[in-house]
């Protein structure tokens, strides 16, 4: 029985050596010696013990080596940094461009000539596993003030990604609000010099919020010469902005804007897409709620790609408006791309007038170095649906360096 007793004395020792050796006055070897000389146990006792202690360190070995390769493999912080610059000559024809549409401050007759089209620095990285950031900022005309013709500095992103499964990100802060595709492609891989015209006039723009939404890993769509295409069987995105702009640090009223996205792809070749947003804002003291609707495909197939985007916005407090646009590329080769755009939109379907457009771009990329150093030009010929014909068709051609 003593021995027994002995036998489950050594074992206790040998478990809690190590709280043992850092607490007591003798350390185990002493006390072990000590039942030796006593004749309470002997070496043969302690080689058993040993031999049933291996299993246990064994385990422990393997789980310190595990957590060690865990800690491995988290990415460390990093920080990394991009620039672009597009130098960008504009000749349009200087007619009353007061009656008709144009699409930005970059249409208009004082752009005649050179200027910067987009100069943008941007920041972004990890800091700690599945925590990005992206930060972004515009150096060009159009930040500058309405008053004056100088280069501005203007933020364009500042956001931050918790990417916590490929279904299941929270991106939060200022960034493009989750609405259009033709919005959501990178602005260094855009065929055209600018964006569909509905989406500069309907379009949700950046804005200050949250959205849940899936990873999106490359382009809907192949409009951006070799870019990856997202190919996941859907992309879903919800969010809540401000829904007064971007660069506005606090909501302008007690509402938040609501955009629900979601885009399906069937077999590699095509997708399809809507999207809703509800808006309501204050104008003059009269309340405005806006429905706003969006609907997407695209196909890709070889060298040929194209899109069509239909965007309506119609609600209370406002007249409904629409606008489309339908646009494809062809890959002639490997570095030259052909490229076509119609554009037509209408902003109050109750007027008939100048405003009511159709826009038929045609163009070329020509791809020196991939997108890294790239040569667009674009002819616009600009109709008017109703009323006069005003002189307002645009040639625009620039440079892109990425860096």
């Amino acid at each position: 029985m003593k021995k027994w007793y002995s036998i489950v004395l050594l074992i206790v020792v040998f478990l809690f050596s190590s709280i043992v050796s850092s607490s007591a006055e003798i350390s185990s070897e002493e006390l072990l010696q000590i039942l030796i000389e006593k004749g309470i146990i002997t070496e043969k006792d302690i080689e058993k013990a040993k031999l049933s202690k291996k299993p246990t360190e064994k385990i422990v070995q393997e789980q310190e080596k595990d957590n060690f390769i865990v800690k491995a493999a988290r990415k460390p912080k990093s920080i990394n940094f991009k620039g672009r610059v597009q130098p960008r000559y504009t000749y349009i024809e200087n007619g009353d461009l007061s009656k008709v549409t144009y699409q930005n401050a970059f249409d208009t007759s004082e752009y005649d000539g050179f200027s910067f089209r987009r100069v943008r620095l941007r920041w972004y990285g990890e800091v700690i596993d599945k925590w990005k950031y992206h930060v972004q900022l515009s150096v060009d005309g159009d930040s500058a003030d309405a008053d004056n013709d100088e280069v501005g500095v203007k933020l364009q992103d500042a956001y931050f990604t918790y990417a916590h499964h490929p279904y299941f990100n929270v991106t939060a802060g200022q960034f493009k609000a989750r609405f259009s595709p033709s919005y959501l492609v990178a602005g260094p891989v855009l065929p055209l010099c600018e964006r569909p015209l509905v989406v500069d006039k309907l379009g949700r723009k950046r804005e200050i919020g949250i959205s849940l939404e899936a990873a999106k890993n490359g382009e809907f769509d192949g409009r951006g010469h070799g870019a990856k295409l997202h190919d996941k069987p859907f992309y879903y995105a919800v969010g809540l902005y401000n829904g007064n702009g971007f660069n506005k640090l606090e909501n302008d009223n007690d509402n938040l804007m609501l955009t629900a996205m979601f885009v399906y792809r069937p077999i590699k070749y095509i997708n399809f897409g809507t999207t809703y947003a509800f808006n309501q804002t204050e104008d003059n003291n009269a309340t405005q709620r806006q429905n706003i609707w969006d609907f997407n495909s695209a196909l890709d197939i070889g060298p040929f790609h194209a899109q069509i985007e239909y965007i309506q916005k119609h609600g209370h407090g406002f007249k409904r408006a629409y606008g489309y646009g339908i646009q494809g590329q062809y890959d002639l080769t490997d570095t030259f791309q052909l490229t076509a755009r119609y554009d037509e939109y209408d902003p109050d379907r109750t007027v008939d007038n100048a405003k009511d457009s159709r826009w038929y771009t045609f163009g070329w990329n020509w791809f020196i170095r991939g997108q890294d150093i790239k040569w667009q030009v674009n002819y616009t010929a600009r109709k008017e649906m109703h009323g006069y014909h005003e002189d307002n068709d645009i040639l625009v051609t620039h440079f892109q360096i990425l860096f």
